[in-house]
Order: C-alpha cells, then sequence, then structure tokens
C-alpha cells in the first residue's frame, strides 16, 4: 500500500483504477475459466487473493486521493459520507446479492456478475478525465525515498500523527475483537443461532448507514477534529458496555451506536486529511494511512487468536480492547491536542 500510494502521486490516478479493476476482471474470467473445466484448486484461490490484494493495495490510495481533485474542500465531508454509505450498504445487500447468484446460478454466475462489473468500473473510471498528480520531476526519484520523504512529513505534522496512532490502534484494538470475536460472542455468550449473528450484524451495518447518511446531511464543516473525537471515545464506550451485555436485544442497540461511531470518526478525519495535506503527496500519505488501517487487521485478527486459543474469554478481549482504546484516545489528547482542534 505505501508503494501503491508513491504510484498514485506519480501516475494519473484514473488510469491506476482502470487498468487494477480491468486486471481484475481478466483474473476472474481465468478463475471462470478454471472452474469451468473442474482444474480449479485450493492454491488456485490462494493465489487469486494474492493478486487481488495486490492491485487492492493501489486501488485504495488512488481511490481516496482522487476524491479532492473532484470536489470543492466544503463538499469534502458529505461526499465521503456518500461513499462510506454505498460501501457500507454494499456489505449488507452484497452477500444477499451473491448468496441469491450461487443459489440461483451456481459459482460461474456468482463469478460471472463482479467480473462484467468491475469490467464496467474499468470503463467507467477512463471517463474520468483529470491530468496526472504530479509529472514525477520533482522530489525523491526513488519509490523508497519517496515513502521516507512521506513518513518524514507525517513527523511535521501533530494531526498526522494523532491521526496514524488512533488509526492503528483502532484496527488493534476494536477491529479484530469486534469483526472476528461477534459470532463467538453471540455463540459463547449469548447462546444464539447463525439468524443471531445475522441480526447483530445487521444492527451494527444498520448504524454505519444510518451515521452515514446523517453526516452526508449535516455536511459538518466546523470543529470536525473534535466531532471525530467525540465518536472515539463513544466507541472505546459502548464497545464496553457491549461486552459486559448478556441479552440478545441489547446487543443489537449496542452495535448499534457501535456502527454509528465509524463513519462519525472515520470521515470527519478522512475530510480533514484530504483537505489539510498537499496535493502532490496525497497518493503516498493515503497508502500509508490504508497500510496503518486496513493493513493492520490481519494482525488483529492473529492477536485475538492468540488470546482466544489461551483461555482468554471473547468479551474479556473486547473488554480489554475498549479499554487500551480508550487510554491511547486520553493520551493523544493530552500530547496531541490539535486533533480535537482541528477543524
Amino acid at each position: 500500500m505505501a508503494v501503491g500510494g508513491v504510484i498514485a502521486d506519480r501516475v494519473s490516478r484514473t488510469k491506476i483504477l482502470s487498468v487494477s479493476n480491468f486486471t481484475r476482471s481478466i483474473l476472474l474470467c481465468g478463475l471462470l475459466i478454471m472452474l469451468g473445466s473442474g482444474d480449479v484448486t485450493i492454491y488456485s484461490f490462494a493465489l487469486f487473493g494474492l493478486v487481488f490484494g495486490i492491485l487492492d493495495a493501489f486501488v485504495w490510495p488512488a481511490n481516496s486521493a482522487l476524491l479532492p481533485m473532484l470536489v470543492e474542500d466544503s463538499q469534502l465531508t458529505r461526499t465521503n459520507s456518500i461513499i462510506q454509505t454505498t460501501q457500507q450498504a454494499s456489505m449488507i445487500i452484497g452477500p444477499m446479492i451473491g448468496g441469491f447468484l450461487v443459489s440461483s446460478g451456481g459459482y460461474l454466475l456468482s463469478f460471472s456478475v463482479p467480473a462484467a462489473m468491475l469490467l464496467c468500473s474499468a470503463f467507467l473510471s477512463r471517463l474520468i478525465k483529470l491530468q496526472p498528480a504530479s509529472t514525477g520531476t520533482t522530489g525523491p526519484a526513488g519509490i523508497f525515498a519517496s515513502i521516507k520523504e512521506g513518513f518524514a512529513f507525517i513527523k511535521t505534522q501533530p494531526f498526522l500523527i494523532a491521526l496514524f496512532i488512533s488509526t492503528v490502534f483502532i484496527n488493534l484494538s476494536v477491529v479484530g475483537p469486534l469483526m472476528m470475536g461477534l459470532p463467538i460472542f453471540v455463540k459463547t455468550v449469548l447462546h444464539g443461532s447463525a439468524l443471531d449473528f445475522s441480526y447483530m450484524d445487521g444492527s451494527m451495518a444498520a448504524g454505519m448507514v444510518f451515521s452515514s447518511l446523517l453526516i452526508g446531511f449535516l455536511n459538518i464543516k466546523k470543529h470536525r477534529g473534535m466531532f471525530a473525537t467525540a465518536a472515539l471515545f463513544s466507541m472505546s464506550a459502548a464497545l464496553m458496555l457491549f461486552s459486559q451485555t448478556e441479552f440478545k436485544g441489547g446487543c443489537m442497540a449496542v452495535l448499534f451506536l457501535i456502527g454509528m461511531t465509524f463513519p462519525a470518526t472515520n470521515i470527519p478525519i478522512v475530510s480533514i486529511f484530504q483537505q489539510l495535506v498537499d496535493r502532490s503527496m496525497l497518493g503516498r500519505l493515503s497508502g500509508l494511512l490504508t497500510m496503518a488501517s486496513l493493513g493492520l487487521t490481519p494482525v488483529s485478527y492473529a492477536v485475538t487468536s492468540f488470546f482466544l486459543s489461551n483461555g482468554v474469554t471473547i468479551s474479556s478481549i473486547m473488554f480489554g480492547g475498549a479499554c487500551s482504546l480508550l487510554l491511547v484516545n486520553f493520551i493523544v489528547l493530552w500530547k496531541l491536542p490539535v486533533f480535537r482542534k482541528t477543524s
């Protein structure tokens, strides 16, 4: 992702999106051929997953760095909320569509549809006419020198330091215990079924969608740092409460609140980030930020698995993660008050 961010600063971001999505479409077509011939194995899926992950490392920074070139700064919050809404809605609708496609036409149909959609995305990306983010004639010549320059720039910006610290601990302390631990919590604490888990997951997703729509409607332009700070503390408190709740209705209500805190934290912070960072460095810094968020999620899963395998209950893991995030929030506010003061 760090390398993908540097490329996004040197090459047309629309071209990156177009080429990456076209390549993923071709890969899925290859997978379809293997499925049709019966030659597909678990190693085939592992290889496809690896290549998709590499391409994602180029898509995410380019996508994040592209948005400020399309809208005015005053509309960044609203535009990010629209994107967040579509992403969260896709998390709800996507699995439903996928299940319908598998049940009605098998895996050949279920892989054909995203292959066609990626091909459409590649074509639509080409319709966005923008100049390359930079000419590549200034700044460090090498990729790793550019990454180093990005880290050096972060060290000079208190807001970015606070942002990266918060992002790291959200993913380490919350994402793993919550996302990986939710089905375990439903089974061991609530003694629920797969249907109960779907209710819990749906409640959190509904909270995300509702919060994204609300923030987009309000189009918050002032005190966004304070707003995100309050959401971070609310996230910690809600996760603490959830870890100690043992009845289904209460868990659904708290998960709805937890879902609301994710966009309430992410949208204002990303909007400030996109507005403050120089356009010539937006790609590489977006890559580093994405690496600190999505890239650390598997680490959080591994840590959660380690504690579970050593007999720690999922409720204790969630409570501990919430406490650690709360502690980090206080430290960031104490040492880096710019985080809550930034508009």
